[in-house]
């Protein structure tokens, strides 16, 4: 057992309790400053590629026109793709519409982590659900390719990313289409 008088004990408890209560704000501070850098590069890629909006109607005399804004992952994931700061690459993009960017602990993001992000996104883009939560219908194995390729990857690495993925139980191919898997979605 430590012989020092337990006022001295007690002195140092409180200095290190001190000293991690400091650590603590500034990691929550430094995290906050992170998160509003991220938020500002998602507002950019929107900005740039992110959105589509379509004329939904117009009034019989065309004075007014209705107008719908959907947001396009797919494009939006491709544009953060090249636009998130080194080290940073969406890791999902969940069934709720949100987006989850994740530290690879790296200073660089690897290109199969960006590619499979997009092609998450596309697969999420192209998938119906309907409102009771089940899938209406899911993309065709061509189709996901076709819209990688569109938003810039080269088909044979998209189809060789899109083999990895149903490796990793993230989606399953089957019948030609692409179904997500366990794995697909997460917060």
């Amino acid at each position: 057992m430590d012989s020092t008088p337990l006022h001295e004990r007690m002195e140092a408890y409180e200095t290190s309790a001190s000293e991690a209560a400091e650590a603590a704000r500034k990691r929550e501070e430094t995290a906050a400053e992170i998160g509003e850098r991220l938020a500002a590069t998602v507002t950019d890629a929107v900005e740039r590629n992110g959105a589509n909006v379509e004329v939904t109607g117009q009034s019989a005399d065309g004075h007014r026109y209705r107008f719908a804004a959907r947001l396009d992952r797919a494009a939006l994931v491709a544009t953060m793709s090249e636009t998130l700061p080194d080290g940073f690459v969406v890791s999902h993009v969940n069934n709720d519409g949100t987006l989850s960017v994740e530290w690879t602990g790296n200073d660089r993001t690897p290109s199969k982590r960006e590619h499979g992000a997009i092609l998450k996104a596309v697969i999420a883009e192209e998938m119906a659900l309907a409102d009771d939560g089940f899938m209406e219908s899911v993309p065709t194995r061509e189709r996901v390719l076709s819209r990688a390729v569109e938003l810039g990857l080269d088909e044979d690495d998209a189809a060789s990313r899109l083999s990895r993925l149903a490796t990793l139980d993230v989606v399953d191919l089957a019948d030609g289409h692409v179904y997500p898997d366990e794995n697909f979605s997460r917060y």
